[in-house]
């Protein structure tokens, strides 16, 4: 008599980036916090910037509908727009802003250095420090180890390890 073999039911979660630096770290992070024993599989995208619009509506594309939970982790320094904030209340998106102002920025303040006053000076700033391309998951191995991230009181980082660790 042949063994049944029973299947258990994976939640399913998307979590989209603004671009290819914040899918990167994502990847990162999944490597470090993401397990059989969470019970869900985890996608993570690149909506491969655009505005807060764009992004949320990346999330919420027909072939991202299957999906049992939908997040975005994009910059702070372009103001949402209202009807943009309802879109994704409405398709259950969760928005998840990097503070101060952008991916690297919040990633500069967590090793706790001077935040620049801009996006593109914030990454002229971490990028360096990195062991290799922002767009490489590995290169935020070094500086953002599990010690790091589990010592952090950034909210953000705090509720992307939640999300990836099924851990609510």
């Amino acid at each position: 008599m042949a063994k049944k073999i029973r299947r258990v039911q994976l939640a399913t979660l998307i979590i989209v980036g603004e671009g290819a630096h914040e899918e990167a770290f994502l990847r990162h992070m999944a490597s470090l916090y993401d397990g059989r024993e969470t019970n869900q599989k985890i996608t993570i995208k690149s909506a491969d910037g655009g505005s807060p619009g764009d992004i949320i509506h990346s999330a919420i594309k027909n072939r991202h509908s299957k999906y049992d939970r939908k997040y975005v982790l994009m910059d702070s320094d372009v103001k949402i727009p209202e009807k943009d904030i309802q879109t994704s209340k409405k398709n259950k998106v969760e928005i998840i802003c990097s503070k101060p102002i952008c991916l690297e920025g919040m990633l500069l303040d967590i090793l706790d250095q001077k935040i620049p006053s801009t996006a593109q000076a914030c990454k002229s700033s971490l990028h360096p420090k990195l062991d290799g391309l922002p767009t490489d998951k590995n290169s935020y191995s070094k500086l953002f180890d599990k010690h790091v991230l589990d010592n952090t009181s950034k909210e953000q980082i705090i509720t992307i390890k939640k999300i990836i660790s099924n851990n609510k």
